[in-house]
Order: structure tokens, then sequence, then C-alpha cells
């Protein structure tokens, strides 16, 4: 019997090249979820950041003060920032306390040179215990300051009148106490005055022996000079100025004021007048700390003279005799207690004693000095210009 085939032939089972996979569909929960959970964990992430840059930045710790500032928890650019504000332009009150009324000036940080040394300050504020009060610490341009100061001796100075002392700033001696521990001088904004009794001048010529009938010099009075000391500069008699200006009285000249003397300039004494030369040949310097005044020799003669400010009692000056060592345009002096930038025209004589320029008083003519010869610059820089190393100086 003949097997029929059938109709229609099986069709083959589908090879798996051919299979069609169709991916199970996600939930639209799950895809939400998921974008969830990835959210949170970068949200995370970030955060962790954040907490790990907060935890290295470093903090001042709590309860940390610089004077009534409250730096505790501030990040160290916070704390710098806060001090610059608070101490961007600090004042200070400086006092004379030494004579019965208190007297007081307002002084600025730009006068004295001063200003808050915020990175010092902010380092020690760091590395403070919690709970701890710091005093700011300060630095001092110690050139600015003794320009400032300068200027604050105009008022500060009192001059001897009626045969009663004055006072005057002891500049050398406050910018020493700057230059060694400004913190301290300065941190409670009050600054006290080291202040000197200033004698009256010694007894001036009583017969006038340098007045001229004929000869007049226009003196100007500067800043610190009294009329005692103008007259000692001229050779002349305070009573021959005063009548001659028609003033009442000798304490009543004021800075800027016209004085006419009755002189042909400035005071030189006659070789009979000044002390006899220390020797013949050569140059030689002789101060004498009983006149208050300087002489030049050469080969015997008398070349140039000058009113000084020597020692005062507590520091005098050296006697005797000496031959300068060094010489500089310029120069920083210190002492056990005293401190002056830049002083011009500066020749040491023996150990830290030299004479020099000085810009810081007008009082030539009486001491005033911790042990060194003062001139006024310009008469400094022609005893520098002409006295060579070695001279002789000899101080009576």
């Amino acid at each position: 019997m003949t097997q029929q085939q059938p109709a229609y032939p099986p069709s083959r089972p589908p090879t798996p090249s051919t299979v069609r996979k169709t991916a199970p569909r996600i939930p639209t929960w799950a895809i939400l979820g998921g974008m969830i959970t990835i959210g949170v964990g970068f949200a995370l992430s970030i955060a962790a950041v954040i907490i790990v840059v907060a935890l290295s930045v470093e903090r001042v710790p709590d309860g940390v003060r610089v004077g009534a500032l409250d730096l505790g928890g501030k990040s160290s650019e916070a704390a710098a920032q806060f001090l610059d504000d608070q101490f961007g332009a600090p004042s200070f009150t400086a006092r004379d306390t030494a004579s019965s009324d208190v007297r007081e000036w307002v002084v600025s940080a730009a006068q004295l040179g001063a200003r808050v040394d915020v990175v010092a300050t902010l380092d020690a504020a760091l590395n403070a215990s919690s709970g701890t009060t710091l005093t700011p610490q300060y630095v001092v341009d110690l050139v600015q300051a003794q320009s400032g100061l300068v200027a604050l001796s105009e008022q500060t100075n009192i001059e001897p009148s009626d045969g009663l002392p004055g006072r005057a700033l002891d500049l050398p001696v406050l910018l020493d106490r700057l230059l060694n521990n400004p913190t301290s001088e300065l941190a409670d904004n009050l600054i006290d005055l080291p202040m000197m009794v200033i004698e009256p001048p010694p007894p001036l010529f009583s017969d006038s022996a340098n007045v001229s009938d004929t000869e007049r010099t226009i003196h100007l009075v500067e800043a610190g000079q009294e009329l005692g000391l103008i007259a000692r500069e001229y050779g002349v008699a305070i009573d021959d100025i005063l009548t001659l200006n028609d003033i009442p009285d000798a304490n009543l000249i004021f800075v800027g004021q016209e004085l006419i003397i009755p002189a042909a300039g400035v005071y030189v004494p006659d070789e009979s007048q000044a002390p006899p030369a220390p020797t013949s040949a050569g140059k030689v310097i002789l101060v004498s700390t009983t006149e208050q005044r300087i002489y030049a020799y050469e080969n015997g003669q008398l070349m140039r003279t000058h009113l000084v400010s020597t020692g005062l009692p507590a520091t005098p000056t050296v006697l005797g005799d000496y031959n300068i060592y060094v010489k500089y345009t310029a120069d920083d002096m210190r002492g056990a207690d005293y401190f002056l930038p830049q002083v011009p025209y500066t020749m040491y004589f023996f150990q830290g004693y030299a004479i020099h320029g000085t810009y810081w008083h007008n009082a030539f003519g009486r001491p005033m000095s911790h042990g060194c010869v003062n001139l006024p610059v310009s008469e400094a820089e022609w005893f520098f210009n002409w006295a060579d190393m070695n001279t002789l100086v000899r101080v009576i």
C-alpha cells in the first residue's frame, strides 16, 4: 500500500539563529527605585567629600580670643580676614605720667609705622588651647616711627623757662622699646612716654661781647629751641634779643617766628676765647662738655666750631683722648637702652661713643644725649667730610 504524502509538508523546526528573543519588561517602579538609589548614593558621596574638606580646614579652637575678639571656630581664612578688618588702623594713647598732671595724645598706627602682624597673631590663635585669650602681635617700621615721634615731640616737649627745668621726649629710649618688644608696648593701645628732665642752659655772656651796633641776622625759630639756646648760638645775651625785637617775655617766642639777632651770623669765638689746640700738627677735634661746643683745629689753627649736645648726667660723654676708628654716612645706633635708625654722618671715637648728626632735637648748647656728641646734621656733615680716619678726638 502506497503511503500518501501529506498535502502540506511539515514545517522545519526553527534554527537557533532565527529565534527572536524578547527581553522581559522591567517594571517602572524598579527603574525609579534604581534612579533614586543612584541619586542618594551620589548625594552621600558629595556630602562625604564636603565633610572631609571641612574637617581638613584649619580652624581656631573654641573660645580663643585675641583681645576682645572671639575667633573660636573660625577657619584660618575667615579668622585672618576678621583680624585684618578689626585691627586695620589702630590708634594709641601716648601718655606722660611723670609730671604732676597726666598729659595724653592720640597717635595713629600710620604715624608710628605700626601694624598688627596678622600672620603671627593667627598662628598663635591656631595653636592656642581652647579658651585662651591672646594679645595681638605687632610689628613696627622703626624709620617711620622715629619720624612720627619727632613730630610728636613738638607737642610733648616743655622748654625750660624762668630758671625752671623742662621736659623732652627721650626718643632713643622709646625706639629701643619698640625695637625689642613692640607687642608689649602696643598691645594695650597705651604708650608710656619716657621723658627727660631738661635743665636751663648755662649762663650766657653777661657783657654782650658779640653784640653789634650795625650787623643783624634773622633767625627763624625752630621746634625745640628756646631763647636761651638761640642766644648761645649767636653769642649774645637774651636781653639784647628781647630789646631789639620788643619782646616783653623770653617765653613768648614761637616756632616760625623771625627774630632779629644783634650779631653778624653764628657766634665763632676767636682763638683767644677758644681752648688751646691739643696739637700744632695735623687735624684734631676738641669737645668741651662744659661749654657744650666742638672745635676743629688743623695745624694748630681753629677751622670751625659749633654748639653740641653731650651726654646727660646719667649718661655722660667719656673724657680723654681718642681717635676716630670708623665712619658711616648713616648708621643704626643702639646701646643698652636706646636705638636710633640711620643716624647721619657718624664717626665713632671710642666703643659706642660717636660724633654724629641729630635729627630728633634742636637743643644744641645743653646736654641731651646718651653719651654721644650731637650736632646739627649740616654741621655733622662738615666735620665728617673734614676729619680723617684716626683723627685725634679730645673730650674735656
